[in-house]
C-alpha cells in the first residue's frame, strides 16, 4: 500500500470514529474559525472595551467604569449633535440619492441617442475612489477658489464668497451633496436593471385596456420594482451610516462637531482623543444600528428570493 493510500485510510478511520451528529459540522469548521477570528472577536473586544476607561496610548491600564461610557453618549451635548448630524446625513442623503438615481435610471431606460455613452458617464462618480471624489468636492466648495462660490456670485445669488466648509451652520451640507453625487449612479443602475426586467407585454396589455402613463407606472412599474427598490434603499442606508471618507476628507467633522457623523466621531475619539472606551461604546451603538438595517435587508432579500 502506498503512503497516500495509508494516509487516506488513517484519515477515514479517524473520521469514522467521530459521531455523525458532530461530523456534519466539520466542513464549516474553517469558515467558523475565520468568522470567529475576524468578526466575532473584534465585536466582543469592542463590547468589552466599552466598559472601561482607557487611553489608546496605554491600553493595558484601563479602569472598569461599567455603563459610564454609554451614559456619556446620552448626556454629552456634542454627542447629541453628532447623532442628529448622522440622522440628517443618512435620511436626507439617502432620500435625495434615491430620487435622483431613480430619475437617472428612468432616463437611461428610455431609448435616447447615445444612451450607452450616458450610462458610462453616469457611473463615473461611483467608480472613482472615495477619497478622490471627496477631494474634488472639497476643492469645489473651497473658499474663494471653489467653483461653487464663483457660480453663486456670478449668478447674483450671493454677494460675497461663503466659507461653507468652515461654517458651523453649513458644513454638513457640502458632504451630503458629495455623497448624493456618488450614490445616485448606483441607484440609477439598480433602477435601470429593474426596469429592463419588466415584461413589455404587461405594458402592451395595459395600453390596450386604455391605461394612462401614470396608471401604468403605478400599477405595473412600481409593484414590479418594489423589492428591488427596497433592497436598494436598505443598502443605501447601510452604506451612508458607515460612510466615513466623504466627511473626513472635506471637513474632518468640523468646525467643532458641526459636520461630524458617528463614524467620524468614532475615529476622532479613538485616534485623536485616544479615548478607547468611549470610542468602543460608540462603535457598539453603530453596530446595533447596522444590525437592525441588515436584519431588514436580509428579510426583504429572502422574501424577494422566495417569489422567483
Amino acid at each position: 500500500m502506498s503512503y497516500a493510500d495509508q494516509t487516506r485510510s488513517a484519515y477515514g478511520n479517524v473520521i469514522d470514529r467521530i459521531p455523525e451528529s458532530i461530523r456534519v459540522y466539520l466542513p464549516i469548521v474553517p469558515v467558523m474559525v475565520l468568522v470567529g477570528v475576524f468578526i466575532l472577536y473584534p465585536i466582543a473586544q469592542a463590547v468589552y472595551s466599552s466598559f472601561f476607561s482607557k487611553s489608546l496610548l496605554s491600553p493595558d491600564e484601563g479602569e472598569f467604569v461599567g455603563l459610564a461610557n454609554y451614559q456619556e453618549i446620552w448626556t454629552n451635548p456634542d454627542l447629541h449633535q453628532v447623532l442628529w448630524n448622522t440622522f440628517v446625513w443618512v435620511s436626507v442623503g439617502s432620500i435625495a440619492a434615491i430620487g435622483f438615481g431613480f430619475v437617472l435610471g428612468w432616463l437611461l431606460y428610455e431609448k435616447f441617442p447615445y444612451t450607452s455613452v450616458a450610462s458610462a458617464i453616469v457611473l463615473i462618480p461611483w467608480v472613482l475612489p472615495r477619497v478622490v471624489g471627496a477631494s474634488i468636492w472639497q476643492f469645489m466648495f473651497g473658499g474663494d477658489q471653489g467653483i461653487i462660490n464663483e457660480l453663486l456670485v456670478q449668478l447674483g445669488i450671493v454677494d460675497d464668497y461663503i466659507v461653507m466648509l468652515g461654517s458651523g451652520e453649513l458644513s454638513l451640507w457640502p458632504p451630503i451633496i458629495g455623497m448624493i453625487w456618488r450614490l445616485a449612479p448606483l441607484f440609477a443602475l439598480l433602477t435601470l436593471t429593474s426596469l429592463q426586467g419588466i415584461d413589455e407585454h404587461l405594458y402592451e396589455a395595459a395600453r390596450m385596456d386604455g391605461a394612462t402613463p401614470w396608471e401604468r407606472f403605478r400599477y405595473i412599474t412600481l409593484p414590479m420594482m418594489r423589492y428591488n427598490l427596497a433592497i436598494g434603499f436598505l443598502l443605501m442606508l447601510i452604506y451612508n451610516i458607515r460612510n466615513f471618507s466623504m466627511v473626513w476628507v472635506m471637513t474632518e467633522g468640523g468646525p467643532g462637531v458641526s459636520s461630524s457623523t458617528l463614524p467620524v466621531m468614532i475615529y476622532r475619539t479613538a485616534f485623536v482623543d485616544f479615548n478607547v472606551g468611549l470610542a468602543s461604546a460608540l462603535s457598539v451603538l453603530l453596530f446595533v444600528v447596522l444590525l437592525v438595517f441588515s436584519y431588514y435587508y436580509i428579510k426583504v432579500y429572502d422574501k424577494l428570493q422566495g417569489e422567483f
